[in-house]
């Protein structure tokens, strides 16, 4: 078996944090050895500290991060999950990163960290083999998020082996759609965990150890073979697409097909693609990829912009990691079409802090309810601005974390607040309070991002790509189907921290092995039946705090532009809805979730 510090792998180790106290404990929780790990152990531990009848920012809701159970004992087995209230939806919040955390979480001997409480002043934490440090962070107080990365890579020890966590200006200010920040490149991005740590008055973690001491699986030669063919699978075969040009591959495709939402999806493609597209960066400015730890493909792209600085020849050079979602939400959705100020972009949402996304999509409807007349330029604090306004665009966004007008202060909070003020739904891209990631191709993605998806992303179910495959249906249901099963496949998936563009090289056969060559004994039926309990179990959590399907009104955005070529029509859509909640209930019936 893997030796952590004398504890085996079959341990549950989940390291407790009180901010307010300066506490800590590990305690052993082999009683939730049957979530594996990930999405599904973070999820227990959140459902048994969350406070649910009071304010999702308040000190004392849980921040649970989670190691998926694979990692780091298999090819792309990258990923951590984070669980907590959610200040943008005010509901369940869930994110996934990748980068050096999940493996330096099994190196400090720990399986989850369960963070409550706040810092009576801003702090940093220093965890190392389980033992916890509280640093004082006051220092740091309104530094960008690669300021503060810089600071502690030159202050803290066991470069290489640590994972550092670190929030920017926004998250400071609690911006509802603010992220996490996770080593270089990587974040937990959606709905909002960097306001749960501004809340906490924590600025940073830092996590080290060392560990894993030995391996010995009960069968070493099962364990051996799988690894390597998994390895080879990795790097060959379809996993190669995301070294080569990367997701960013996708723009020209999407772009192509009519489906790429641009200028707040008033339009479903866009007339500077080929400056802006995957291929373009990568013959222009593409300069390196990386891997997260555990992982052999190497899907990060990093671009290089070259800038001067002085008045004189005096030049710097800035690396941005890029991937399509960026690219269609700061680049195509708010019309910027020259590649050195959508980089430029880029980076600046990586100093504030911001879900790129959701920063995104924030400035389409700006633009939008600004041309409308909704609201002013005394609400933005900017003479004017229009779609490809690159500087008027920035200073909004860091306006987000400096000003304190009625406008700032409600945008903080989500772009559903500033529509109760001002109006606008229509022409909101948001999936509940969400914002959508780049994809309009049809039914699958309306019906996967808004209504089936647990944390309305496109990575729930893949929607987008069940359009491509299934252009014309008879019945609604058929896809309604295929969406459910993806997502219970993926909700197994997720506990083990495989890397989701791994999904088709690790099948329900594969994880199967892999788990039972760790000493469990799980067969294909238990890796269902996990996969479907904690769908429903966070579906019902979310019913039971508001979440009404039957009562979802879409923006009329959606169904205004054409998909894929072809209207979506409505009434479908709405069929769909009633035959999945109709579906969902009673399977949550039989397990005891609702009455």
């Amino acid at each position: 078996m893997f030796i952590v510090r004398g504890v085996t792998l079959m341990d549950i180790k989940v390291l407790y944090i009180d901010l307010s106290n300066e506490n800590f404990e590990i305690k052993k929780r082999n009683d939730l050895k049957r979530y594996l790990g990930g999405t599904g152990l973070a999820f227990e531990l959140f459902s048994e500290e969350v406070v649910t009848d009071k304010d999702p920012l308040d000190e004392n809701q849980p921040v649970v991060i989670a190691s998926g159970f694979l990692s780091p004992y298999f090819p792309t087995a990258t990923k951590s999950i984070a669980i907590f209230y959610s200040p943008l939806n005010n509901n369940l919040g869930e994110s996934h990163a990748g980068g050096r955390l999940s493996l330096a979480m099994k190196l400090a001997g720990i399986s989850a960290l369960v963070i409550k409480g706040k810092s009576k002043s801003l702090q940093y934490l220093l965890i190392n083999d389980g033992i916890v440090k509280f640093r004082t962070a006051e220092h740091l107080k309104g530094l960008k998020a690669t300021e503060t990365a810089t600071y502690i890579r030159e202050k803290e020890p066991n470069a290489g082996l640590r994972s550092i966590l670190r929030i920017g200006p926004c998250g400071e200010k609690k911006v509802a759609f603010s992220n996490v920040v996770v080593d270089t490149y990587r974040h937990f991005g959606r709905l909002g965990l960097g306001a749960q740590f501004g809340a906490k008055n924590l600025k940073a973690i830092v996590i080290s150890g060392t560990g894993l001491d030995e391996i010995k699986p009960k069968d070493f030669k099962a364990y051996k073979e799988i690894t390597e063919k998994l390895y080879k699978d990795v790097i060959s075969g379809a996993m190669r697409k995301y070294h080569e040009f990367g997701t960013a591959e996708n723009v020209s495709i999407l772009n192509e097909l009519k489906s790429l939402p641009t200028k707040n999806l008033a339009q479903n493609s866009f007339e500077k693609i080929d400056e802006i597209s995957g291929e373009s960066l990568a013959e222009h400015n593409l300069t390196r990829k990386f891997a997260c730890a555990g992982c052999p493909l190497g899907c990060i792209h990093i671009a290089t912009v070259r800038r001067r600085f002085d008045k004189e020849e005096e030049w710097e050079r800035v690396d941005i990691s890029y991937d399509y979602e960026l690219i269609y939400s700061l680049g195509s959705l708010i019309g910027i079409g020259d590649r050195t100020l959508l980089l430029s972009m880029m980076e600046k949402v990586e100093e504030l802090g911001l879900d790129a996304i959701y920063a995104g999509v924030f400035l389409a409807w700006v633009v939008e309810a600004f041309e409308k007349g909704l609201i002013t330029s005394k609400d933005i604090l900017v003479d004017s601005v229009e779609f490809g306004d690159y500087d008027n665009l920035k200073t909004i966004l860091k306006n987000l974390a400096v000003k304190d007008n009625e406008f700032y202060l409600l945008a903080r909070n989500g772009i559903h607040k500033l529509i109760e003020k001002y109006g606008g739904y229509d022409f909101a891209l948001l999936a509940y309070s969400n914002a959508i990631a780049g994809y309009h191709t049809g039914y699958a993605n309306l019906l996967g991002q808004h209504i089936i998806g647990i944390r309305n992303a496109h990575t729930d179910n893949g929607g987008y790509s069940i359009d491509q495959n299934i252009r014309d249906f008879d019945d609604i249901r058929m896809i309604v189907d295929k969406l459910y099963e993806e997502e219970v496949f993926r909700s197994a998936f997720n506990c083990t921290g495989i890397c989701l563009f791994a999904r088709k090289v690790y099948d329900v056969e594969t994880l199967q092995k892999c788990i039972n060559s760790l000493n469990l004994d799980f067969d294909a039926k238990d890796i269902t039946n996990l996969g479907e309990e904690i769908y429903l179990k966070k579906l019902a959590f979310k019913m039971k705090r508001g979440l009404s399907l039957k009562d979802y009104r879409f923006s009329k955005r959606f169904f205004d532009t054409p998909a894929m070529g072809k209207k979506i029509d409505e009434n479908i859509i709405y069929e769909g809805i009633k035959y999945f909640e109709y579906k969902v209930i009673n399977k949550m019936k039989k397990r005891g979730l609702l009455p």
